[in-house]
């Protein structure tokens, strides 16, 4: 039996709750800035209206490095949003990443497609009904396209339901561990 590797790449589109995790990261980093703007300001002019110059020189210069690591923070937070998952398929496992930011890497699936209950288009509602209540990891670009397809499995001990969107050859090898009563290909 040959060996078997594929990957995948997907990257995910920017939606709106992208849009709105970004503008409550600005907020909250704004807040911030304008509450420490405000408690060390006060401080320095009490530190110079008592004639302690180098006081109130420190807590300015104290407000502006703070200022900056709540800047970087929320830059890096908001950089994050970017991300892409990694599909590897090797001789049966499906190993699942996320790649935040073209940086950091973790492992969000891990397992043996042969264990999956079911794997449909994500428009098959006839095999996919039953399902419906069971909680939803997205691993795919967000849009519905003629590759998205959904599968069923047992992940840390919870049954979930996962999005991913594997291309054809993915699908193709995928089929000689899952039999075509539990792999259903959109025609």
């Amino acid at each position: 039996m040959g060996d078997v590797f594929i990957e995948q790449l997907v990257k995910k589109h920017y939606d709106q709750k992208d849009r709105s995790k970004k503008f409550y990261i600005i907020g909250i980093a704004a807040a911030v800035i304008v509450f420490m703007w405000q408690i060390l300001m006060d401080s320095a002019s009490a530190a110079y209206a008592e004639g302690k110059d180098s006081a109130g020189m420190s807590f300015t210069l104290l407000l502006i490095i703070l200022i900056g690591i709540v800047v970087f923070i929320a830059y890096k937070k908001i950089k994050e949003l970017n991300c892409e998952f990694e599909y590897s398929y090797t001789d049966g496992m499906l190993d699942i990443d996320i790649i935040k930011n073209r940086s950091k890497r973790k492992r969000v699936f891990e397992g043996c497609v042969s264990e999956f209950e079911i794997m449909a288009h994500i428009d098959d509602k006839e095999h996919l009904a039953i399902y419906l209540n069971l909680p939803v990891s997205d691993f795919s670009s967000t849009e519905i396209l003629g590759n998205t397809y959904v599968f069923v499995a047992t992940y840390k001990g919870k049954k979930k339901r996962f999005i991913i969107e594997p291309k054809e050859e993915l699908v193709r090898a995928m089929l000689k561990d899952l039999t075509p009563r539990r792999l259903f290909v959109k025609k």
